[in-house]
């Protein structure tokens, strides 16, 4: 009877676990015993508790993942296109331009498989020693139907990539008229300072000026160029045109060079490619599926310690109506994972690359011969570590190379409660149910000098806010599991070995933060123990 006492916390102790822990590291094995766990599980999400601001309102509700790759001008997905239409406007005069690519509607899904594996020892009635070592595969899907506007979409790839010395040759072009119109207004303003074609010509170099400095940023702000034939492309050309009459009308020679517009619309094969398209400037893996391959995870060492164990009867006497016990735990979980990597866009890491040290508390009830509960309350401390990281606003997919950044990561503590009743169905076989609360303050980032040497010569202003921002998590989620036990054999004298099987399903209900995963798991796990030496008195 003292035997199956002693099993009591196994029994009403359930598997806990978050976004990154399964192991069951609030189960205490009797002394004496080694427990082997082999926990498979399967996470799968397409959406999260997003964030984002629409008219200037911050707008937070439940989103597809996808949505930063789906805008019905394609626009939003290449950031730097701001850029080149803040200089359209200006070489245009036309405050209202917005550029147009083409319909993008992306999907994303993710899924992760994990398999925990590990061992808790026995050492004494009240310690329990144990390790986890987990084996993570994480697969991404994407998918995305990308449709340029023929008539509409004015928008193509920049023709500095394709036909560079046309445009180094018009650029030049506008820089050698401009020193002529530079020197014919010195010369006029020297014979007659003052006059109406002293103030025409210095008015002309400085307009031409304006316009060449724009246009030299207009090709080199972004991947992206107005199409020939389009109608901002017309309205470019007709500025130029008028620039270059005035030179004539004063006795100068012409430009004698045109604009040169993109001709290769943005195709779905190539949206796909620019990651690796040279002179694109994202330097990254091209879009497309992440089938992911078995990598090691985060290893876990635990302790775990009876504080309180009451409700124990006496040798042959019934067990009390109301049996209940108190323990508490240490974790520290290893940086043996891979985070993501900085040039695979919508990969996943198998851990986060530093030490966690988390302490906790459990307790467990058990009413009758039915009902039993537990719940736990855990803190995690989460140490800081350096990392390269492209910084930039977390609703950019593939941000350019030149923001990748050598960063000190300082993740921010974090809280899990859990809650967990059960009923027995049979003393073998029983229904549980499970409550899980987590929340992760926002995280700290900071710059530390070091830059990428393949883009040290690249200039670009980064904001590690952008990092920062939607880096805190709050979820609630909701399960329901089945286990069946034969730990209750260990209380008579047979030679069978105990061992336990559960299985589980547990959901995402709600959630706050920006980029928190509504996710859907199932997992299944077994355990079997196996005395060595000593056992339960």
């Amino acid at each position: 009877m003292r035997r199956t006492l002693a099993f009591l916390p196994v029994l009403l102790a359930l598997i806990t676990g978050d976004l990154h822990s399964q192991a069951p590291t609030h189960v205490l094995v009797p002394k004496g015993y080694v427990s082997v766990l082999f926990n498979p599980s399967f996470d799968n999400w397409n959406s999260r508790f997003g964030k984002r601001l629409e008219g200037g309102i911050l707008v937070e509700e439940e989103e597809p993942l996808g949505l930063d790759l789906t805008d019905q001008a394609g626009t939003s997905l290449f950031p730097s296109i701001g850029k080149l239409e803040e200089q359209i406007r200006a070489l245009t005069g036309d405050p209202s331009y917005s550029g147009i690519l083409g319909a993008a509607d992306g999907l994303v899904v993710h899924d992760v498989t994990r398999i925990d594996m590990g061992a808790h020892v026995g050492v004494l009635d009240w310690l329990t020693l144990g390790v986890v070592a987990p084996l993570v595969k994480n697969r991404t899907v994407f998918e995305m139907n990308f449709r340029p506007d023929s008539l509409n979409s004015d928008l193509g790839l920049n023709p500095r990539i394709s036909n560079g010395a046309q445009v180094t040759g018009f650029l030049d072009a506008l820089e050698s008229a401009y020193n002529s119109v530079q020197a014919h207004a010195n010369a006029v303003c020297t014979d007659s300072s003052g006059s109406a074609a002293c103030a025409h010509a210095e008015s002309l170099a400085e307009r031409l000026q304006t316009f060449r400095s724009a246009t030299e940023e207009a090709y080199s702000s972004s991947s992206f160029f107005p199409l020939h034939g389009s109608a901002i492309a017309t309205s470019l050309s007709n500025a130029l045109a008028a620039l270059d009459y005035e030179m004539v009308s004063i006795g100068l020679n012409s430009i004698g060079s045109n604009l040169v517009f993109a001709t290769d619309w943005l195709t779905e094969a190539a949206l796909f490619a620019l990651p690796t398209t040279n002179g694109i400037g994202i330097e990254g893996s091209p879009l497309q599926d992440i089938p992911g391959i078995w990598e090691l995870g985060d290893i876990e060492v635990s302790a775990l310690v009876r504080l309180l164990d009451g409700g124990r009867p006496s040798l042959g006497e019934p067990p009390p109506f109301l049996r209940y016990g108190l323990m508490g735990s240490l974790l520290v979980r290893l940086g043996t994972g891979k985070v993501d990597a900085h040039n695979i866009f919508l990969d996943l890491a198998t851990g986060d690359g530093q030490t966690d040290i988390e302490a906790g508390i459990s307790g467990f009830l058990g009413i009758g011969s039915r009902m039993g509960i537990r719940s736990s309350a855990r803190y995690g401390l989460q140490m800081p570590t350096t990392l390269m990281r492209r910084v930039a606003p977390p609703e950019i997919v593939m941000p350019l190379a030149a923001t990748l950044r050598e960063v000190q990561w300082s993740p921010a503590s974090y809280m899990r409660l859990e809650v967990e009743p059960s009923w027995n169905f049979s003393p073998q076989l029983y229904g549980f149910g499970t409550y899980h609360f987590y929340s992760k303050a926002m995280d700290s980032y900071e710059l530390t000098g070091n830059q990428n040497q393949n883009i040290a010569t690249q200039v670009a202003s980064v904001f590690v806010e952008d990092l920062q921002d939607e880096s805190s998590r709050t979820f609630h989620q909701l399960g329901v599991g089945l286990r069946y036990s034969t730990l209750n054999a260990l209380g008579s004298a047979s030679e069978q070995r105990p061992a336990e099987l559960h299985g589980r399903v547990i959901y995402t209900l709600a959630g706050s933060g920006g980029h928190t995963p509504i996710t859907t798991r199932v997992e299944f796990g077994i355990r079997l123990f196996q005395r060595f030496w000593g056992g339960v008195s």
